[in-house]
């Protein structure tokens, strides 16, 4: 179960980057060619630019409603036969409302898909195999990125098999349905033999019977030595401690400030920009370079950059606190927006708004990008997780349609603007949410959950009382085995 669950957790990733941009400005031209339609008019153009983003942020909202009762591995099931029809039909070309459409569904599919994925990954996963796996989450999300923009430089010899542009996309689903397949089996399985287990117990409970042998005993009924009772009664004072209750609501105080971190950690990593830049990429290198292809010569060169520095950046996200990384990756991305901001107003040769545009990539995997997408599959209480996560993701595509249109209206002469305000945000939003996250590197779901419900002051003091209390009782505990001890050496 867990190879299927990293496998359907790569594709999902993979789907992901190539939903995203496999629809560049020379394919809706084209597609307007064969439907009469005008698609040189920049309102249409940004109509199809934001469809996929807003579909994705009501996809997100939406999935709490039906994935609380369906389940994971049912709506995901959903999901991808969905996406698949909705990709095929798009092939058709009829009208670019029509093509509107088809990418708010895709969006809504896409996001859907990608918000459930990880907590699925939550769920079957142990706290060391669940950072890596959504750290290669961020590899496939660049990985189907960089296919795009290669399968982009493809049709561009020839727009005329445009269509295939949407072949990808269904083979990583039906990949991700055959894995889904093999894990709902394997819970089903789990399932069954839980209840044989159950049964298995019941049936051996001993039963006291009194016969003609007398009276059947067992080991518990002898009386045990004082050093067994006393090391039993401490091991069980040690093991006390306060009962968290999961099904609990939280406190005004702990649900605030987790809505707060959700919130901002999801808007952050969209108004980082790095999406926008994605998506616009080819735009961007064209002007820098001034060539016919370069745009898509630049982009491929961009995806390749991006998904080394993923590679770069795996060992140190997935080893590391989730929270130092964090701050590192909002420290560089925030210098290097600032940096080229400058550039641009000083008119910097080409090259070098080229290599820090390299270096906010590089920083941006060390932590936005995959950190954020570790928190939200592992810091949401049990009792909010489908809600929070549903909002996380809703707040990140919002931004993500915001830093669209932030970017389509300061391109073209004004991009200083642009990445001062995406590292004014990053900075701001970045900073206040790490501070406020739960460290959740190398701990279990229910050990995270304990820690958001100890945010307040009564309960951190009730957990300090209960660390005071055990260490008292180790204390008591040497004492005990000295006593024994020497008692020994007397005897």
């Amino acid at each position: 179960m867990e190879i299927n669950t990293k496998i359907l957790s790569f594709a999902s990733g993979v789907n992901w980057g190539i939903e995203l941009t496999n629809l560049p400005v020379e394919i809706i031209k084209k597609y307007g060619q064969l439907t009469d339609t005008d698609t040189d008019n920049p309102g249409i153009l940004s109509i199809l630019e934001v469809a996929f983003c807003v579909g994705a942020a009501i996809g997100c909202i939406t999935t709490p409603m039906y994935a609380g009762r369906l389940g994971f591995t049912n709506s995901l099931r959903m999901l991808f036969v969905l996406s698949i029809l909705i990709n095929g039909i798009t092939m058709i070309p009829v009208h670019w409302l029509y093509l509107t459409v088809m990418r708010f569904l895709i969006g809504f599919t896409t996001s859907s898909i990608s918000s459930l994925s990880p907590l699925l990954v939550a769920e079957v996963l142990n706290p060391h195999e669940r950072g890596k796996t959504m750290m290669m989450f961020a590899v496939a999300l660049n990985t189907g990125v960089l296919l795009a923009y290669v399968f982009h430089w493809c049709i561009s010899f020839d727009y005329g098999v445009w269509m295939l542009s949407f072949a990808p996309p269904i083979i990583c689903e039906i990949i991700s349905m055959v894995c889904l397949f093999f894990i709902a089996r394997a819970f089903k399985n789990q399932r069954k033999q839980s209840q044989r287990d159950e049964q298995v117990v019941q049936d051996d409970v001993p039963l006291m019977v009194e016969g003609d042998f007398g009276d059947v005993h067992t080991s518990s009924n002898f009386i045990k030595s004082s050093n067994e009772e006393t090391s039993n009664t401490f091991q069980k004072k040690l093991e006390f401690a306060a009962p968290t209750d999961f099904n609990k609501k939280l406190t005004r105080t702990q649900f605030r400030r987790i809505v707060y971190v959700t919130v901002a950690l999801g808007a952050m990593q969209m108004l980082t920009g790095v999406d926008a830049i994605i998506i616009y990429a080819s735009e961007i290198f064209g002007e820098l370079f001034e060539s016919k292809k370069s745009g898509i010569y630049g982009s491929i060169i961009l995806g390749i950059a991006n998904l080394v520095y993923t590679f770069i950046a795996a060992p140190f996200a997935e080893h590391k606190p989730r929270r130092k990384m964090l701050f590192i990756g909002i420290a560089g991305v925030c210098v290097c927006h600032l940096t080229i901001a400058i550039l641009y107003f000083v008119k910097a040769p080409t090259i070098v708004v080229l290599i820090f545009l390299m270096l906010l990539f590089l920083f941006y995997n060390l932590g936005p990008e995959p950190i954020v997408f570790m928190f939200f599959s592992e810091m949401f209480p049990e009792r909010y997780k489908i809600k929070l996560n549903g909002l996380g993701y809703t707040v990140n595509w919002v931004a993500n349609i915001i830093s669209v249109f932030i970017f389509e209206f300061f391109v073209g002469g004004r991009e200083q603007y642009v990445y001062i305000f995406f590292g004014v945000m990053t900075l701001i939003l970045g900073i206040s949410g790490t501070v406020l996250a739960p460290e959740t590197f190398g701990k279990t779901l229910a050990e995270i959950e304990t820690q958001i419900r100890a945010w307040t002051k009564k309960e951190r003091h009730t957990k300090k009382q209960i660390e005071n209390n055990n260490k008292a009782l180790r204390i008591d505990m040497e004492k005990v085995r000295m006593v024994s001890y020497q008692d020994g050496a007397l005897e």
